[in-house]
């Protein structure tokens, strides 16, 4: 309980701040460190109309925005929003959690000298359409995730399978396959997990202490912070930061992209998106050989 008489509730990771909104869009949760960003306290905005948080302007680009989510485990995400109607510009990613509207941002990057991302993800899949082998299809795979992020090693993982189907390594790095693997599967979880760094205390979520049992599902939050066990497991580990990608083949969840880096990194939220769209044709592709193969077999 903190001095506002609000109870701590999940958390996040600091390189952005949270806003839950209940169903009439008034605060209902916002992270510990909103006076980063927004020069406000978690006591002053909770019950606030986000009118008095936002810009109209901002508040009318996120209404237009959430009525695009298709499903429940949808994200939409908006770029370079000015929220205050200042200088200062977010990059946001929307979801709903349950009637709850949650509002993550970050600061932008500037994204004048990101690469065109639809177009590198393009050349990416044509060149993994030309390769006939199955291994170094997963290999060629691994090798462009690790281009687009810039991390040390990415391994390709099916679920269930104890050893990874692609894996790409940057030279002197030490390889996770076939060892422990220090990030275990998140089963049900359709948005990438970064963790920026390992060794950054999380923010807490403050929620009002009327709140009841009712918690706040970060179930597709693109900032909640890993169980503090697991965290821990991967600075034992040696693991400065990391990336999770889930991967789904015909609607059905077949495995994920993992990557780690040996010292804290954060990749562009726009990088993020592309490497988001990465898996998602990366898993057409896997579809389209598992069909093949099933033709060629009959």
């Amino acid at each position: 309980m903190n001095k506002a008489g609000a109870a701590s509730e999940g958390a996040i990771q600091p390189i952005g701040f949270l806003v839950a909104l209940a169903p009439d869009w008034r605060v209902s949760r916002v992270s510990a460190n909103i006076d980063e960003h927004l020069g406000r306290s978690p006591a002053d905005l909770l019950g606030q109309s986000i009118a008095s948080l936002f810009a109209d302007e901002a508040v009318h680009s996120l209404r237009n925005r959430l009525a695009l989510l298709r499903s429940p485990e949808s994200v939409e995400r908006l770029f370079s929003v000015a929220l205050t109607g200042g200088e200062r510009v977010y990059d946001i990613a929307l979801h709903m959690s349950g009637s709850t509207v949650v509002i993550e941002a970050e600061p932008s990057s500037d994204h004048r000298h990101e690469h065109d991302s639809m177009g590198t993800i393009r050349g990416m899949v044509a060149q993994l359409a030309s390769i006939d082998s199955l291994p170094a299809f997963f290999t060629a795979a691994a090798r462009q995730v690790r281009a687009l992020t810039g991390f040390d090693r990415v391994l390709i993982q099916p679920i269930g399978e104890r050893d990874p189907v692609g894996e790409a390594v940057r030279n002197g790095a030490r390889s996770l396959a076939g060892g422990s693997m220090p990030i275990s599967p998140t089963p049900g979880r359709s948005v990438l997990t970064m963790i920026a760094d390992t060794s950054a205390a999380p923010v807490a979520i403050i929620a009002p202490a009327n709140a009841g049992r009712s918690r706040l599902d970060l179930s597709h939050s693109m900032l909640v912070a890993l169980p503090p066990e697991e965290q821990s497991s991967l600075g034992e580990a040696a693991i400065g930061a990391a990336i999770k990608v889930p991967l789904t083949v015909a609607g059905r969840p077949w495995g994920e992209i993992i990557c780690t880096h040996h010292a804290p990194c954060c990749p562009s939220f726009e990088r993020r998106h592309a490497i988001e769209w990465f898996a998602l044709m990366l898993g057409m592709q896997i579809q389209i050989r598992e069909l093949k193969a099933r033709l060629d077999s009959a």
